[in-house]
Formats: C-alpha cells, structure tokens, sequence
C-alpha cells in the first residue's frame, strides 16, 4: 500500500534550504572582521535553534504519516482475516451438509435459501429449486441441525417453504426416550408445543424429539427439537409439553429438500401446471 507524505513536509525542507541560503550569502558579503565573526556565532546559534523544532516537525509528521499507513494496514489484515473466517466457517458447514447427505436415508436435493417472503423473517423461505429440480409440493426441507418445515408453492425454478416458524400445519412427532407421541404446533414467536400427549407420560427437560414418519410428508426419525418446558399435566390437548426447535430459521442459508412418496403429489404438481 503506497502512502503520500504530508503537503508540508516538502515546505519545510524549503524553508530550510532557503534559510540556510541566505545565511551563507549573509556571511559571504559581510567579509572577516572580528565584528563578522561575533554575527556568524550569533547567527549560527539562531540557525540552530531554529533548526531543531523543524527538524522535530518533521519527525513528528513523519511519525504520524507512518502511524496513518499502519492503521490502513491493520484495517485490511483485519478484513481478511475476516474473510478467511469466513471462508472456514462456510467450509465447515458445507462439509456438516456433505457428511448428512451421505449418511440420510432418503434422497436430498441440495437448496439455497435466496429470499425471506412475507412479514415474519424465518417463516417462509425461498429456494433456488422448483420442479425441474423435482422439488414437488409437501417435500421435507430439513438441515444436519433438524426439520425446517415443507415446500407449499413450487414453480418451474423455485419453491416456497413454510417453515415450522409460523406454521398451519401439525407435525407428527414423539419423544425419542419414551415413545409417547403427539403432535408439534407453532402457538406463537419461539413458542411450540406438543399437543395430543396424554397425562402422564413420561416426559422430561431435554428430551429429544423426532418425527414419526406418520403421513406422506415427514419421514420418520428426523431430529426437530428438544423438551424446553414441561408444565402441568391437565387435558392432553392443552399442550403441557414446550418444544425449542434445533434450526434456527431466520438464519437459513443452504438446506436439503427430501423427495416427496409418489402418492404425496398432486396434479397441480405435475409438469405444466403452475403453483398459484
């Protein structure tokens, strides 16, 4: 990085030079006496003096032009290392993605997440996959974290996904330690909890919970979240059981969309016809 000097450095090595001009030309015309010899010691001690607080502007202005330039540098060695985070972050999560594509047990089509439609951030998301990439309505979107929710809208190139954030819809699931089933409802921003669980159940904090694969739409077994509350047991509808989802769906980038069962789609699927 190539750094310009301040405009007055170069002034005050003129003011200098000329100074130290006309001090020689003074001396030359002024001859040898014992008179001129006393102004030259004067005049050299005044030169001198007046020399070291230039000389001492000039360092310090060098110091700072140095300083300026040191600064720059940090600056840009801090974005690239913010950049090379970055990059390392990225590659971790892509190989995350990779490893759980290899192991799934279900066909995945890789997806980016290009856009949040709607009022809620994280509630729907748009993908760069449509039918051609035969992404069908109700298609599973999951991630390595968990279930992110299913494709509502399809269209030639993209497809619109209702996430578990806002949701309309019931997810069929249960807890993985014991058994006990219910059904997954969104009541409110960050609030879900498992309606249908019948009193007493053995239900407990930390809990992992796990689809059922009941229906065409979620296969059974995927990771959507863990036990945050478990309240009093009343009716099995009131929902006593809250849930924390493992995706975090404000903050998608890439996800995985599972190919739908073959009686999971509908005409409208089809090739040729368009989602409304």
């Amino acid at each position: 990085m190539k750094n310009s000097s301040p405009l007055i450095t170069p002034r005050l090595d003129w003011l200098v030079f000329l100074a130290a001009v006309g001090f020689s030309l003074t001396l030359l015309f002024l001859g040898h006496g014992v008179a001129v010899s006393a102004v030259k010691r004067e005049l050299g001690g005044v030169v001198a003096v007046l020399g070291k607080p230039l000389a001492l502007a000039k360092r310090s202005l060098g110091l700072w032009a140095e300083n300026t330039a040191l600064r720059e540098q940090a600056m840009s060695l801090s974005l690239e290392n913010a950049t090379m985070r970055d990059a390392v972050l990225e590659n971790e999560r892509l190989r995350a993605m990779l490893a759980f594509r290899q192991r799934f047990p279900y066909p995945l089509t890789t997806a980016e997440v290009i856009g949040f439609p709607g009022s809620q951030v994280g509630g729907r998301i748009l993908l760069d996959v449509g039918r051609g990439s035969g992404v069908r309505v109700n298609c599973a979107v999951v991630t390595p974290e968990g279930l992110v929710g299913k494709v509502v809208e399809v269209s030639s190139l993209s497809s619109l996904v209702q996430t578990l954030e806002g949701n309309a819809y019931g997810v069929s699931v249960m807890i993985e330690r014991s058994r006990a089933g219910g059904v997954l409802r969104w009541l409110g921003p960050e609030r879900w909890s498992i309606v249908g669980l019948a009193t007493g159940e053995d239900v407990r904090v930390g809990d992992l919970v796990v689809t059922t694969g009941h229906g065409l739409v979620f296969p059974k077994g995927i990771r959507v979240g863990v036990v945050s509350e478990v309240m009093a047991q009343t009716e099995p509808g009131a929902g006593w059981c809250r849930v924390r989802p493992f995706v975090r769906f404000s903050s998608l980038e890439e996800v995985f969309v599972i190919a739908p069962a073959p009686s999971a789609i509908s005409d409208e699927d089809l090739p040729g016809k368009e989602a409304p």
